[in-house]
Formats: structure tokens, C-alpha cells, sequence
């Protein structure tokens, strides 16, 4: 559907010429939407071989009805890679014009050979041109957004200010055909198409923008996690702990009951058994006569097997812990052992949406 929606916008201007023949004209429309495409490829291969030699992961290349993007895990690396990375691709399209161009100061322009490397070249400079525009998601905003990452000292502010450049830019390209739309005496199909083309790329430019600044705001509450500072206070009681002892009030909130673990853990300092909480309203219907005889796991809900997670670690660590071993819950061990209180995973969860 690509190929054919930059065929039919190339196609006026090379079937201008009354004596070029109409089919000549499309296959020579779609020769240059094929190249086009290529290139576009070529974009993206150039930010995953600047990755991988920055030691990132590249996990897919993928082109798109509008472009095309690069999925791929970084390594903690400095601006000077960010940068790198994100420029890559728009110089291997000023690479592209550059031969392009120079292959079409060896044919005629008039001739078909040429028409193909001129077209060929004012597209792949349109391409690095476009994508090197200060804003997200285009590769100029992510340059940007490490640039001033690293000069304010705060990623999260630079991705504000680029993603919001994006969406200005978003709406400028959805402008400039409405534009020429206005000053137009007639309303024709390539008109049409262009406004079409714009606002695809403007939606896709404003939703990357978006996805940014959502990802910004994750990040940054992650940044914030502190696996000593969320440990809520716990009181760690087998199955058969007499109700009575545990009291009658909010401390039953902070009564967790342990059961030896069914299995062995692959990672023994992690597993430590399954774990059930206290329902305060089924413990309160236990007359005050039969407390002292009724064991805590009588009037207990499961929550599942509780893993254990060191006091020390914050931010990225902390939820890569997570991941790597889900639990509905987990103790919160300090460097002697001792246990400082318990996370639950629903918990985090909450944080990290924002209520």
C-alpha cells in the first residue's frame, strides 16, 4: 500500500511531459517509491548497527505505512552514543542523496535514468531533513532529548521539551497542505493525497510524542522506587498462631502468615514459602472466648508464594528484581537479614500508574 500511495503522488509530475508515455510514467513512479522504501530501510538498518556497536540489543526492524522504526534495548550509555545512534540514520539518507545525486550528473535529466536519480535524491534529503527535526519521535528530537538530558542533568525535562517540539511539528504538517489547499483556485486528487499522507505522519508523530512523555513520567516514578523507603511493616506468624494474639485492630493488617514453600527455589534466599493475610472482618467474627484457640490460617486468605528482595536496591534495579522472579509479595531483607517489612507487587503496580 506504500509503494502504490508514493507511486500515485510521484505520478503527475512524471507524466507531465506530453511525449513520456503513461505506463513509462508509472513505472518509473514505482521505481522510485521501490527506492524510496529502500532507503528508508537502509535508515533503519544504520540505527541498529550504531546500536549494536554502542553494545545495545536490537530486537526488530519494522517499516510501517509511514516510515518505519527500530526497536532496540540500550546499554547505560553516555549522550555521545544517544546521539550517535539517533543521527545514524538520517546520514546514511544524506549518504543516499549524495550518490543518488552524483549517479544523476551522469545521465540526462530529461531521460528517464535521470528523472530516477533526481527524484531518488531530493527524497532521501526530504527524509534526512524530516527526520532530523528537533522533535519527538524524529531522530533530531532523540539527539535533542540526550543533548539536553545530559546538559540540564535531568532526561526527563529534555524529553518534555523534544516531545513537545514533536507535536508541533505534528500539527505544521497537517497546516502546510491545508495551506496550499486554501490558496489552490481547484481542489485536486494530489492535494487529497498529500493532506492524506499528512495526517498519517502528523497521528504518528503525535502519538510518539505522547508514548514519550508517558514514558518520561514511568521512568521518572521508577527513579523514584526505594525498596527500604516502600517495605511496609510486617509481623511474620506460622498458620497456627493463636488469633488472640494478634490483637483486634489495624495491626491485623500487618500480619503476614508464612508457610513453608512446597518446592525448592531455584534461588534459595528467594523463595521463602506462601504467604495468606488476615481478614479483618472474618477475624473479628470469632467470639472473644475462642480466639485463644482459633489458628490465624483459620481466618486467612492466600496471596501466593512470597520471594525476598535486598533493602538496597532503587529504580531500575528494583523492578528488573521484580520481573526477573514475580511474586504477589516480597520481604524486604537488610545486609544483616533481618526482615524490615514486606512489598506487595499490586502495590508497585499502583505507583508506577500514577495513583
Amino acid at each position: 500500500m506504500t509503494l502504490a500511495i508514493l507511486a500515485v503522488i510521484l505520478y503527475p509530475a512524471l507524466a507531465a511531459p506530453a511525449h513520456r508515455d503513461p505506463s513509462t510514467a508509472v513505472a518509473l513512479a514505482l521505481a522510485i517509491a521501490v527506492f524510496l522504501i529502500v532507503s528508508v530501510l537502509v535508515h533503519e538498518i544504520s540505527h541498529a548497527l550504531s546500536a549494536k556497536a554502542f553494545g545495545g540489543h536490537v530486537d526488530h526492524i519494522a517499516l510501517t505505512l509511514w516510515g518505519g522504526h527500530t526497536q532496540y534495548r540500550p546499554q547505560r550509555s553516555s549522550a555521545l552514543a544517544s546521539v550517535t545512534i539517533s543521527l545514524a540514520g538520517p546520514a546514511s539518507n544524506l549518504l543516499l542523496a549524495a550518490v543518488a545525486t552524483g549517479m544523476g550528473a551522469l545521465s540526462d535529466l530529461a531521460s528517464e535514468p535521470g528523472l530516477f536519480w533526481w527524484f531518488s535524491a531530493r527524497l532521501n534529503l526530504v527524509l534526512a531533513v524530516f527526520n532530523l527535526l528537533p522533535g519527538l519521535p524524529m531522530d533530531g528530537g532523540r539527539a535533542l532529548e540526550s543533548i539536553l538530558g545530559a546538559l540540564t542533568g535531568d532526561r526527563r525535562l529534555g524529553t518534555r521539551i523534544t516531545a513537545w517540539i514533536g507535536r508541533a511539528i505534528a500539527v505544521a504538517v497537517v497546516a502546510w497542505p491545508l495551506v496550499l489547499m486554501a490558496r489552490s483556485s481547484e481542489l485536486d486528487t494530489l492535494l487529497l493525497l498529500t493532506l492524506l499522507w499528512a495526517l498519517m505522519i502528523a497521528g504518528m508523530l503525535w502519538q510518539g510524542a505522547s508514548r514519550a512523555l508517558e514514558a518520561a513520567d514511568l521512568q521518572h516514578r521508577i527513579d523514584g522506587l526505594d525498596a527500604a523507603a516502600l517495605a511496609q511493616p510486617v509481623r511474620l506468624v506460622a498458620p497456627t498462631h493463636p488469633l488472640g494474639e494478634l490483637g483486634d485492630g489495624p495491626e491485623l493488617d500487618r500480619v503476614l502468615i508464612l508457610e513453608p514453600p512446597a518446592r525448592a527455589a531455584s534461588h534459595p534466599a528467594d523463595l521463602v514459602g506462601r504467604a495468606h493475610r488476615i481478614h479483618p472482618e472474618a477475624a473479628r467474627a470469632v467470639p472473644a472466648d475462642r480466639r485463644g484457640t482459633t489458628p490465624a490460617s483459620a481466618v486467612a486468605g492466600p496471596i501466593g508464594e512470597v520471594g525476598t528482595l535486598p533493602a538496597a536496591l532503587r529504580g531500575d534495579d528494583l523492578i528488573t528484581a521484580m520481573l526477573s522472579r514475580p511474586r504477589p509479595a516480597y520481604l524486604v531483607r537488610g545486609q544483616d537479614g533481618q526482615v524490615l517489612g514486606v512489598i506487595m507487587s499490586a502495590d508497585v503496580n499502583a505507583l508506577l500508574r500514577g495513583r
